[in-house]
């Protein structure tokens, strides 16, 4: 939410001005401006708040569950069980991975005019 109201309000304002000079009404301001010049803060607020839930359900897992990756990890590490623990940490990773994958297929997807990032 914070990125999107930060994303809002640094839209160039000349943007603004030179779409209202045009006589475009709220609503294409809003479609046409407004959106797409924010939505790649947004898609960051998105990516990085996604990671969040992810933890603390792994976290809560770890402290008082009966099932989940989280108890297995916890569980295989006292019991000296270290493949099922590595394979545990490895889910976690792979779960990470998925979940990022369809976000940045989503942003791809939303913002076709952007150029992609190249390593």
């Amino acid at each position: 939410m914070v990125n999107t109201i930060v994303a809002v309000k640094q839209v160039d304002p000349l943007l603004i001005k030179s779409a209202r000079t045009m006589g475009a009404t709220p609503q294409q301001l809003f479609r046409k401006v407004i959106l797409p010049a924010a939505l790649p803060t947004i898609f960051v607020g998105i990516r990085l708040a996604s990671a969040s839930p992810i933890l603390v359900l792994l976290a809560s897992e770890m402290v008082d569950a009966k099932a989940g990756l989280g108890y297995l990890i916890i569980n295989s590490q006292y019991s000296f069980l270290i493949p099922q623990m590595y394979f545990g940490i490895l889910g976690i990773a792979v779960i990470g991975l998925v979940f990022n994958a369809v976000l940045e297929t989503l942003e791809r997807h939303f913002m076709r005019w952007k150029a992609p990032v190249t390593p």
